[in-house]
């Protein structure tokens, strides 16, 4: 049995939405692609994703959107690709936010999307006494 990670990228740069698809194009993966954020809220109000990843060229746009996604998403981990060197983990009020380079390569992508999964969902015996 496989463990197959949705993710929901939003984003209207299509070299970024192209590079998305190529980094998360394996059968592992389940990737879809929109261009307006009110279809992101529409799809996660009726179906399951594991990982919302968000990316715009407007950092001033940016702030809002994190802060409606933080608000009416409640609780999914979101990814954002920025201009960021090193990656940066914020929690927000429902969501834990992960700031990434948006020109990372596609190893680091796959780490973060793993790290986001495995630190919201997955849940381990770590430190459990035997």
């Amino acid at each position: 049995m496989s463990v197959i990670c949705k993710i929901l990228v939003y984003t209207n740069d299509a070299n970024f939405s192209d590079k998305m698809k190529r980094v998360f194009g394996s059968e592992e993966y389940v990737l879809r692609v929109v261009g307006l954020f009110t279809e992101v809220v529409e799809i996660l109000h009726f179906e399951l994703y594991d990982v919302l990843v968000i990316e715009t060229e407007f950092m001033g746009e940016m702030n809002g959107l994190l802060k409606i996604a933080d608000n009416v998403l409640l609780g999914i981990p979101i990814v954002v690709a920025c201009g960021e060197s090193k990656l940066k983990i914020v929690d927000g009020e429902n969501s834990r936010f992960y700031f990434v380079s948006k020109f990372a390569d596609p190893e680091e992508w796959k780490k973060v999307i793993q790290m986001a999964v495995s630190e919201n969902y997955i849940i381990t015996t770590k430190g459990a006494q035997t």
